[in-house]
């Protein structure tokens, strides 16, 4: 007689909001963990600005906001303190403070969401509120493992100090891509082991979506037009010098990227807003974009109330991409879909590095619109080579990406055998 599987209580931390790459990453995170625990009870730290915004997900899952009243931060804060020195304060602890020390209680795994890179100078800022909660995760000596994040750079040396220390609390290190393993590497010193896997989304691929369902804004068929995904970063440009004149000048190549391709191709470009919510959303500036497009451009925006799942399905109907956030590279590379990435990260430079297409990558500080426009042509003249290309990578990096999740299967205790229902050897849904 089959005995049912043991259900395991894994936490996730540092989970971003209102991101639609991240929302994929952690789908992804979720589907596979579920298949290697046989059965298992999830509770994700979330830092959504727009708590109006729920997502919806097949597997059980609590979702507890880290963002809360100054009163019972201050009590969770205190409790830790009291508990670093073996002081079991729980009397102090108020409202979602109370449930977020529950959930490490019961907790018999605990792993760091692929997002980020949020522990790194590029988000010092509150970088240490995310180390917080690995480090109660340490006092309550829970199995603790790093979810293929991006991760640095490292240039800030009083930060260094805590992140050498915690970083060091870490059962096990995974990185999403080679260039962060090697900032990671360079903090701890060569005889840290870092595991280099891939995406967490790429470890689920998705059917993409049928062109007859999606319809152009006045509800005319796509037809035969070359369709092109598009995502676009109002990006600050921190460090730089003169923000403005960097600003005007990727906005000079977006359009200019667009205009040449829809002179080329009978286009239609959907421009499709990454982050969304009341607090954080591309739409504004995706509209701004749109507008100085010629008249002759076809284009809209699609509907940010859209999950993951569905731009994922979107930019794998695509012809082309042109990325400017990470995640939409992922999207549509996932499909096969070649494209131009225009990176503001190392994190995306370092996937097309992976998908052995970085001389399609280009540096958002350092932008030339006719080498966009070339690598343009390039896809349009070469797709069906890309397309094969990336196909041939793809079952590796599927493979890389889910070795995530079987080093932090390890983490657990041992559990009872179960029925399973695998996902497919190419990484799709069976």
């Amino acid at each position: 007689m089959m005995t049912s599987a043991r259900t395991s209580n894994i936490l996730i931390l540092n989970q971003h909001g209102e991101n639609r790459g991240d929302e994929a990453a952690m789908r992804a995170m979720l589907a596979r963990l579920e298949e290697a625990a046989g059965s298992a009870d999830f509770t994700i730290l979330y830092q959504f600005r727009d708590r109006e915004i729920q997502l919806d997900f097949p597997q059980k899952v609590q979702m507890l906001p880290i963002i809360m009243p100054v009163g019972e931060a201050a009590s969770l804060t205190v409790f830790a303190l009291l508990k670093r020195v073996g002081i079991e304060a729980s009397g102090l602890l108020k409202g979602q403070a109370k449930d977020i020390v529950a959930a490490y209680r019961r907790a018999d795994l605990v792993l760091s969401a692929p997002g980020g890179p949020y522990f790194g100078d590029i988000y010092a800022g509150h970088e240490l509120v995310h180390w917080f909660f690995i480090w109660l995760a340490s006092l309550y000596r829970k199995p603790l493992g790093l979810y293929a994040p991006s991760a640095g750079p490292f240039q800030k040396r009083m930060l260094n100090l805590v992140r050498r220390r915690l970083y060091k609390t870490f059962d096990v290190l995974c990185s999403r891509e080679e260039i962060s393993a090697d900032y990671i590497r360079g903090l701890l010193g060569p005889q840290a082991q870092v595991h280099v896997t891939a995406d967490s989304a790429l470890q689920v691929r998705l059917q993409p979506m049928v062109r007859e369902e999606f319809f152009l804004g006045d509800r005319a068929p796509l037809g035969k037009r070359f369709i092109v995904g598009v995502s676009a970063i109002d990006y600050a440009y921190p460090g730089v010098a003169d923000p403005e004149a960097h600003r005007r000048r990727y906005e000079e190549a977006m359009v200019a990227l667009v205009t040449h391709v829809a002179r080329a191709r009978r286009s239609h470009f959907l421009l499709v807003p990454q982050l969304h919510g009341r607090f954080h959303s591309d739409v504004p500036f995706l509209q701004e974009l749109g507008r100085r497009f010629p008249d002759a451009v076809s284009w809209e925006i699609v509907d940010d109330a859209l999950s993951s799942d569905d731009q994922r399905r979107i930019f794998g109907m695509a012809d082309m991409f042109i990325a400017s956030r990470y995640h939409p590279g992922i999207f549509a590379s996932s499909a096969g879909v070649p494209g131009v990435c225009i990176y503001y990260e190392h994190k995306a430079l370092g996937f097309m590095r992976q998908l052995g297409l970085e001389d399609l990558a280009f540096d958002i500080r350092n932008l030339d619109a006719q080498e966009l426009i070339r690598a343009a042509d390039r896809v349009m003249h070469d797709g069906d080579a890309l397309r094969a290309h990336i196909e041939k990578r793809l079952p590796g990096l599927v493979a890389t990406a889910r070795r995530t999740t079987d080093l932090m299967r390890t983490l657990l205790p041992k559990l009872q055998e179960g029925t399973r229902v695998p996902l497919t050897d190419d990484g799709r849904a069976a």
